[in-house]
């Protein structure tokens, strides 16, 4: 057993030693800042094979033209305040997310809420922004909220096509994608519903251009795709696009969200099988992020 588990870790240290070097850098100050340690403090951390680039996405040519500076929210600190303390935080759960990736396969992540106003719309935003940071990764972000339009909004992008089109096989995958400023981040807005339900849109998982083939092609084409979705207790929509994404992300307001409520979101989502992958803490201003990949929703840093 000596043996191979020296020949295990010799495999690993020439490994690392191919990976590059402003990617590990990056991730490697997100670690830092995940785990409360000033930069002063912070023990030199080995290089692993987990932060080593992913393999790149099918590529695909869009039409649309980019989303200027200008265009972004100013509610996205992640990309307007990019040196402050919100941003860095964004960037901890950025390093929970790879870390929790290893083999770099593709990730799609129904990002919601218990209830209304909690934050998840300009989270996806910030997070979108802050895995774009690594220029090796592609991301999507993309508008499944049918009630509001959240992300859409957000980004100005109200009177483009996006997912519904492409639900309806009116419009192609290519066709609707938004590059937001930089050239790896994309906004799939939502396009328009018209007078179809969520459910008659998102219900079927096989056929052209229906949800199953949309999301199989999202995965192919994006190493990241957050997806904005409807709280969980006012609609019944999360338990339709939860099982096209890899698993749950849930944002949850301080001092705002009822805990009662919370538990019993959480209790319906595994009665269903889906999986969460942890919980982001909105209005949380210490030192350490609240974002936990365990099923304790209520973690104190």
């Amino acid at each position: 057993m000596g043996r191979i588990a020296e020949a295990l870790k010799r495999a690993q240290r020439e490994r690392a030693e191919r990976l590059d070097t402003d990617a590990v850098g990056l991730a490697e100050s997100a670690a830092h800042a995940f785990d409360g340690a000033s930069e002063a403090a912070a023990a030199p951390r080995e290089r692993t094979p987990m932060l080593e680039p992913p393999p790149s996405p099918n590529p695909f040519s869009v039409n649309a033209a980019p989303l200027l500076p200008e265009a972004v929210d100013p509610r996205v600190l992640a990309f307007h305040e990019p040196a402050g303390e919100i941003a860095e935080k964004y960037r901890s759960i950025r390093t929970r997310l790879l870390t929790a990736n290893p083999g770099g396969s593709a990730r799609a992540y129904a990002v919601t809420s218990t209830l209304r106003r909690e934050g998840k719309t300009v989270t996806v935003a910030n997070l979108g922004f802050s895995l774009a940071e690594l220029r090796h990764l592609r991301v999507a972000m993309v508008d499944l909220n049918f009630r509001n339009r959240g992300l859409t909004n957000l980004f100005g992008a109200k009177d483009q096509p996006g997912m519904a089109e492409v639900l309806r096989s009116e419009k192609r995958l290519s066709e609707v994608c938004v590059p937001v400023v930089r050239d790896n981040l994309y906004l799939l807005p939502l396009g328009d519903p018209g007078s179809a339900s969520p459910s008659d849109l998102l219900a079927h998982s096989s056929g052209p251009g229906l949800a199953g083939d949309a999301f199989r092609e999202i995965n192919e084409r994006f190493h990241y795709c957050l997806i904005d979705t409807p709280p969980i207790h006012a609609f019944a929509d999360i338990g339709l696009i939860a099982p096209l994404c890899h698993s749950v992300l849930i944002v949850i307001r301080m001092n705002a969200t009822p805990e009662p409520l919370l538990q019993r979101c959480v209790k319906m989502l595994q009665a269903n099988h889906l999986s969460i992958a942890g919980c982001i803490l909105a209005g949380y201003r210490e030192d350490a992020m609240a974002f936990n990949t365990s099923q304790d929703f209520y973690a104190n840093g």
